[in-house]
């Protein structure tokens, strides 16, 4: 009996092993969930789902908002009041950009290196993004701006069909965020325009405006993929005093980084 269970054991370790390997061998064959995905058929009116940033899509010679060498090349076109917010901003951002857990904006959630989640409901499109764990409402039930926008982090979104785009039409920021990682400004006046077409079934193109006299001297754009993520669910990523304090102890101050304390000089 004994002889027998310890064959049984050893096949069934063998299978095992033999699945394991397989299973291996599949996940490694390159570009067969792409083909897959791409052939698939999809509504273009659908953006459901979780998706995750695809930086290497970008063409080449846009500005790169997740690059964070420290030189970005090429810049946007800066107003003078916006180049001297920017090289302010770089000096915190070196100091170690420690600041509170006020939402990013909607630009910035975009290009963080962290995925978000679409949820269509009848009357809008919420976005769910996983860093910090940001809302954002897109109103879809043709409603204008209203008269008296009070400005906000996340500022207020309202998208609308132009065929099989998706254009989104953001204002009333209260200009405390950046744009990207890098220290972008913007104001008050910022007219972020977003206009969003699914490529294919995997694939979330979204192609950015921003309009913002105050700081830059023309709009300029930023275009950016995304890939459709099925089976991911978004962590929970909350930020908190506590996590930003051990940050600021742990990494900033270790090098006598001014961090927290650091005051930028007008």
């Amino acid at each position: 009996m004994r002889i027998c269970v310890m064959c049984l054991i050893g096949a069934l370790a063998a299978v095992l092993i033999f699945s394991a390997g397989t299973f291996a061998e599949a996940a490694q064959q390159p570009g067969t969930a792409q083909t897959d995905g791409k052939s698939k058929a999809f509504d273009p009116h659908d953006f459901a789902g979780v998706w995750n940033p695809a930086p290497r899509m970008q063409p080449k010679g846009e500005f790169n908002p997740l690059d964070l060498g420290g030189h970005p090349n090429p810049l946007p076109p800066f107003a003078p009041t916006g180049e001297t917010k920017y090289l302010a901003n770089k000096k915190f951002i070196d100091a170690g950009a420690v600041l509170d857990c006020d939402p990013y904006g909607t630009a910035r959630n975009f290009f963080t290196p962290r995925p978000f989640e679409n949820i269509q409901a009848r009357d809008r499109l919420l976005q769910h993004f996983e860093y910090y764990d940001n809302w954002r409402e897109i109103w879809t039930d043709g409603r204008n701006f209203p008269e008296y926008l009070e400005t906000d982090y996340m500022g207020y979104s309202i998208g609308k069909w132009e065929g099989e785009a998706f254009v989104v039409d953001s204002r009333g920021y209260n200009g405390k965020q950046f744009l990207t990682w890098q220290g972008f400004p913007l104001s008050e006046s910022m007219h972020q325009t977003e206009r969003w077409q699914r490529v294919d079934h995997d694939t979330l193109k979204i192609l950015f405006t921003f309009d913002d006299p105050k700081m830059y001297s023309k709009p300029w754009t930023i275009t950016y993929f995304y890939e459709l993520r099925s089976d991911w669910v978004l962590d929970a990523h909350p930020c908190t005093l506590a996590a930003i304090k051990e940050y600021d102890e742990r990494i900033n101050h270790a090098d006598k980084l001014p961090g927290r304390d650091y005051k930028p000089q007008n």
